[in-house]
């Protein structure tokens, strides 16, 4: 069997993730609404709770370029002290991740539910943790099975521009 050259990995380490949008417009364009609709308006939590949220969900998923690309979005919103919030969780962050676990591992039961709860959030801060997992989840594996790594040259621009918001048309 005569092995094909695959362009597709040269074309995602030159482009990043524009190199989707190159190939699928609609798809892409489609996950920006999605994101924006998601991280950007009104919510239980601040932008900034999402963006660490986000980067904490694709260390899990094992996505370098979501998780360092929005620890950048994370430093443009929250300045340098946020930085080390995914490996060291302040108090209030420590319970929202422990509840991001269990929807990452699909193993939220409603025992789970009603202890977050009882933290004296809510159910919109409930749907919110979900949401934003569940947006992650098909980036990171998005991101993952184009092989797009972080490059800070190249995607730190795109990182601060999503402090923002991810739409790039309206």
């Amino acid at each position: 069997m005569e092995l094909k050259e695959v362009t597709l990995f040269e074309t995602a380490a030159k482009f990043g993730i524009f190199s989707i949008a190159r190939r699928k417009p609609t798809v892409f364009d489609a996950f920006l609404n999605l994101a924006h609709e998601v991280m950007h308006p009104e919510s239980a939590f601040t932008p900034l709770t999402r963006e660490l949220l986000g980067a904490y969900v694709s260390k899990q998923f094992g996505c370098s370029f979501c998780h360092l690309g929005h620890l950048e979005t994370a430093f443009v919103i929250g300045g340098e002290e946020v930085r080390s919030l995914v490996d060291h969780p302040t108090e209030e962050l420590k319970p929202i991740f422990a509840l991001a676990d269990k929807v990452v591992a699909n193993a939220v039961t409603e025992e789970d539910i009603l202890s977050f709860l009882n933290l004296g959030y809510t159910e919109k801060h409930y749907e919110d943790v979900v949401f934003v997992c569940a947006l992650f989840g098909f980036a990171n594996r998005m991101v993952t099975g184009f092989r797009i790594e972080y490059d800070d040259k190249r995607d730190e621009a795109s990182s601060r521009f999503l402090a923002k918001g991810y739409r790039m048309k309206n």
